[in-house]
């Protein structure tokens, strides 16, 4: 396969442009303290998982909502203040409330499909070398 065809297939995976489906979140918002913050998500994927993350300065993603089929199936470790509801299997709302300075970063929206053994299998890892000292 040449490089172009690679190139345009995963052009076309990442923005979604071959199916013409999208997901949409709403753009930048700039509150006071205090205020309500509400974030929508929506998807034309037709995928039945939906999540929200949020990433800080230099840091990496943080989950912070993971529903399927509109049930929350998980929770970052956020506070009450972040709420999150599914009223449709395509959208996912995050509501923060009274937004505080902290809550400042880049809020991401994702969504893909659940599979049974996303749904009941947990990752393992390999237990680390065990290093035994023995004296001289």
């Amino acid at each position: 396969m040449s490089m172009q065809i690679v190139w345009y297939l995963f052009t076309c995976f990442m923005a979604a442009r071959c199916s013409g489906a999208q997901i949409n979140q709403t753009p930048s918002l700039v509150l006071e303290k205090g205020h309500q913050a509400q974030l929508i998500c929506k998807q034309t994927y037709g995928h039945n998982s939906m999540f929200w993350y949020r990433q800080d300065l230099g840091q990496g993603l943080q989950l912070l909502f993971y529903f399927v089929n509109k049930q929350q199936i998980d929770k970052g470790n956020v506070t009450d203040r972040f709420q999150a509801k599914s009223p449709q299997t395509e959208l996912l709302h995050l509501d923060i409330s009274p937004v505080k300075p902290e809550d400042s970063g880049v809020y991401f929206c994702a969504s893909s499909l659940d599979t049974v053994l996303q749904s009941h299998l947990l990752p393992q890892q390999k237990p680390p070398p065990l290093v035994t000292a023995t004296p001289f």
